[in-house]
Parts: C-alpha cells; sequence; structure tokens
C-alpha cells in the first residue's frame, strides 16, 4: 500500500464512512478577458484572471443535464476548486440534491485552494501549457511528468483530507469539482491508495473528461467508473 496524503485521506474517509469520491470536471466556461495577463509573465495576475472565468450559456445548462445522474448519488461534501467556474459548477449540480426541507439533504460546500493547479506545480503547468487537453499517459509519459502530477496530487490529498475532516460520511461519498488532467491525476492517485488494479489504473490513464463528466472512486477497493 502506498504511503502519503493520498493513503491519509483514502483512510480517514474509511473512519468516516465515506464510501466514494467524485471527480468532476467543471462545466463550459468563458474565456480569458481580453488583455489578460499572461502565466509567463505575470503568473500570480494570471490566476487571478483564470479564477474569474464564469459559466457560459451552455456551461449553465450542462450543469442541469449532469444534475440529473449527480443527483442520483448520495453526496455529502461538494469540494470545490477556487475558480468560479467549477464553484458555479458545484452550486448548480449540489442544489439538485437539496430540499428546503430536509438538513441532512444540505451539501457541506467548501473551496479547496490546491484543487486549481496555478501555483501547485511549474512542471504540471508548463507540461499542460505545451500539450493542453487530453488523457493523463500522454503527460506521465512525458519527462518527469508522472513524478510531477503524483506530486501534485498528492499535495492536493492532504488538502481534501483536511477539509474532509468536518464531513459526516454516513454511507455517502465526497464530490472533487476541478479541472481536465488535474482532477485525473488527484483520482489515480486516490484509486491506487484505495488499492485499485492495474487495469484500473491503465483505465485512468486513458480516460477523457468532458465538461459535467466525472470518474467515481470506490474507496474500498478502488473500483473506478466515468459518469455519465
Amino acid at each position: 500500500m502506498p504511503a502519503g496524503a493520498a493513503l491519509e485521506f483514502v483512510e480517514l474517509c474509511r473512519r468516516k464512512r465515506i464510501l466514494f469520491v467524485v471527480f468532476v470536471r467543471h462545466a463550459n466556461a468563458a474565456p480569458l478577458r481580453e488583455g489578460a495577463a499572461s502565466r509567463a509573465d505575470k503568473p500570480h495576475d494570471w490566476k487571478e484572471d483564470d479564477q474569474m472565468r464564469v459559466l457560459t450559456e451552455f456551461g449553465r445548462a450542462q450543469c442541469n443535464d449532469a444534475s440529473a445522474w449527480f443527483s442520483q448519488l448520495d453526496v455529502r461534501a461538494a469540494l470545490s476548486s477556487p475558480a468560479r467556474r467549477a464553484a458555479d459548477t458545484a452550486v448548480r449540480m449540489t442544489a439538485a440534491t437539496e430540499t428546503a426541507e430536509s438538513k441532512r439533504d444540505a451539501v457541506y460546500l467548501r473551496v479547496v485552494a490546491g484543487v486549481h493547479p496555478a501555483g501547485m506545480s511549474e512542471p504540471c503547468e508548463a507540461l499542460f501549457d505545451g500539450m493542453g487537453y487530453g488523457p493523463l499517459r500522454g503527460f506521465f509519459d512525458a519527462p518527469g511528468g508522472e513524478e510531477a502530477f503524483l506530486a501534485y496530487a498528492d499535495d492536493v490529498c492532504g488538502e481534501l483530507a483536511a477539509v474532509t475532516a468536518a464531513v459526516d460520511g454516513g454511507g455517502g461519498g465526497v464530490a472533487v469539482f476541478g479541472h481536465a488532467v488535474f482532477l485525473n491525476a488527484i483520482a489515480y492517485k486516490v484509486a491506487v491508495a484505495a488499492g485499485c488494479d492495474e487495469e484500473t489504473k491503465d483505465a485512468l490513464l486513458d480516460m477523457d473528461l468532458k465538461e459535467t463528466q466525472a470518474i467515481h472512486v470506490t474507496l474500498e477497493g478502488g473500483t473506478v467508473a466515468q459518469l455519465p
């Protein structure tokens, strides 16, 4: 069994009777504003501009459609990247699971800074700048890529564990809302810590999430499914 923050996160979830983690890619979002800073020249300003991107009308419709499958899950907590496009996706999709009459149905919603990759790992960001969107396998195959993405994912698992400590799982699960291949890396780390097999690792390396699609990881055994 691997050591590290991912294993600590999985063990914490098991103690709290959290049965699964579902990793949801955010909905369609507007591009960076005209005149926005570049990551290469002004990384701090770029990060702020990137985090302010909002959902498009199409993205809001995607959230409504995705709520049909998301509402079937017993999600007790939604942990989101601080980027507006991810947080707004989380709010819209979790709203379908909540009612005014039942406090139990209210979803614990928190921002987890590291789920947005900016500032977390320069090697990961540089690879993404050069390679763009695509499955995790391509990033693992790049020089230094596997080491960089696994280190990034383990750091994020540490942040997820700190927030999840306050969650009452009660036999339900946790949703993490974030970004493209970076979500795949976190899901991969969690699935490995949960004891997944080699076939599952291969599936995660080749899984290419589209907007509002998700990776469902079961914490007993690390089985994985793509949703929807």
